[in-house]
């Protein structure tokens, strides 16, 4: 039996179609979400904040598991603008694998950085 490989630009459709709903809530609450690869085809979803900063949104212990079936929990990373970030400057993570679990963390993730109460 043969089997097809998906071309790249296929696979990203079909994980960005795993998430549709994600993406669609976080785009209705203003946050400009895509889903992307990190390299080495490592799953996330990418929010390009205003003040130029980056949210990379994963499972909570690991890479977005490609098929939303096997996600389990979140994981938000909030960036400085740049390409030559030292790491998260804020991070947290929920076992909860729902959207409105992941729009409370990520308003956390927003409001929290180096242990800090200063907006990002």
């Amino acid at each position: 039996m043969c089997s097809r490989r998906m071309s790249y630009a296929d696979t990203m459709a079909w994980g960005a179609e795993q998430y549709r709903d994600v993406l669609t809530r976080l785009e209705a609450e203003g946050l400009p979400a895509t889903f992307t690869q990190t390299g080495g085809m490592c799953a996330a979803i990418e929010v390009q904040l205003e003040t130029g900063h980056t949210l990379l949104i994963t499972d909570a212990e690991d890479t977005l598991s490609w098929a939303r079936a096997e996600h389990e929990g979140w994981g938000v990373g909030l960036y400085e603008p740049g390409e030559d970030s030292d790491g998260a400057v804020a991070f947290g993570q929920v076992p909860d694998g729902d959207v409105k679990a992941l729009l409370g963390l990520v308003g956390d993730v927003m409001f929290r950085r180096n242990g800090t109460d200063q907006r990002c």
